[in-house]
């Protein structure tokens, strides 16, 4: 008897500590969904044999595809779906359990979800971090759950189903690789077009390694280095002498860069970028919360890109308006879910 975990119950499994060494052991994906549900006794014996099962919260979201063979009971609550899903949206994490995949829960969430939140929610799957169930931290990942080319390619197969509009909205602002929520939302900040309330300053990369030779001693040694966010100069972009660098680094620096060592390695890893002509830049909390300052640091990102500086005389009540619906959206308490949280005022196209 197999059971298939989904909504907020796959969304918590995802964030577990164990989720990812048990997609890779396990290895198989499918698109069967169970016809009915275990008894209530066949599910306690499940529970107590499963120690991540243990760990999720009750009742526990599970779809099958039939209205008529199983009922709910207080340990459960049953999502019923005769969809015929692609081959690939379902991965084994256990005996007889399974689990939306990274790929279809956004889907899924789009039920009780907007664009901008499904886009955040991305952004972790994409990442190398979980938020924690109660909304107030994190936990580092050694990779990502899935990718924005692998989230395209299942909204291709998904046709009309369910969750496509909101999805297709929502993945322009996703950040692949990102390092933390906020990581997410400066990265959606800068990604976003004008009309959302966005930047619309592209980059190339985050967190992605690069080598450089390091300084000291050890002259032909390199040093792996990952820039939070990464800006390249236009190719048709001649650089100009008081501005001789061909990209830019943007770090945001959470309270752990206050910690003695990692300061220390921050100031290493600065001045190896400078050397290799790569600017760059630090945004604290402060920072981010200040429009004026964001504005400002946009423009000046802009001219050391060698792109003409924008107009920012108008649209500041869309930038307030993303800026504050992403400080509300910790996609832990959704706003289908909750009458009292109101839903984010930015309209993704």
């Amino acid at each position: 008897m197999a059971i298939l975990l989904t909504y907020t119950s796959a969304l918590e499994a995802m964030r577990l500590e164990e989720f990812p060494d048990l997609l890779d052991a396990w290895d198989e994906r499918t698109a069967h969904v169970p016809e009915r549900l275990p008894s209530k006794g066949e599910l306690l014996g499940m529970i107590e044999a499963n120690p991540l099962l243990q760990k999720l919260s009750l009742p526990l979201h599970l779809l099958v595809s039939s209205d008529s063979n199983s009922h709910s009971y207080d340990l459960v609550q049953r999502h019923v779906s005769g969809f015929a899903y692609p081959r690939r949206a379902f991965a084994r994490i256990g005996e007889d359990v399974y689990v939306a995949s990274p790929e279809l829960l956004p889907f899924q969430m789009a039920r009780v979800g907007e664009p901008l939140e499904l886009a955040l929610l991305m952004c972790e799957l994409c990442g190398t971090y979980s938020v924690c169930p109660d909304g107030g931290g994190m936990l580092q990942r050694t990779g990502p759950l899935t990718t924005r080319e692998s989230l395209r390619d299942f909204l291709r197969l998904m046709g009309t189903g369910y969750g496509t509009r909101r999805v297709r909205a929502a993945l322009p602002l996703v950040c692949a690789d990102s390092g933390s929520p906020y990581e997410s939302r400066l990265g959606m900040r800068f990604r976003g077009r004008r009309e959302v309330g966005g930047f619309e300053l592209e980059f190339v990369s985050m967190n992605e390694e690069i080598g450089l030779e390091a300084i000291g001693r050890e002259l032909d040694r390199k040093q792996i280095r990952k820039p939070d966010i990464l800006f390249l100069a236009p190719p048709r972009v001649e650089r100009a002498e008081r501005m001789p660098f061909r990209g830019i680094a943007v770090d945001y620096k959470g309270r752990v860069h206050d910690e003695p060592a990692v300061a220390e390695v921050d100031d290493t890893r600065r001045n190896e970028l400078l050397a290799h002509g790569i600017k760059p830049y630090e945004l604290r909390k402060a920072h981010y919360d200040d429009f004026d300052y964001m504005e400002s640091f946009v423009q000046k990102l802009r001219r050391d890109l060698g792109l003409p500086p924008d107009d920012f005389s108008y649209g500041r009540e869309l930038r307030e308006d993303l800026y504050q619906d992403l400080e509300r959206i910790d996609t832990v308490h959704w706003s289908g879910q909750d009458p009292a949280r109101r839903p984010p005022r930015t309209r993704l196209p």
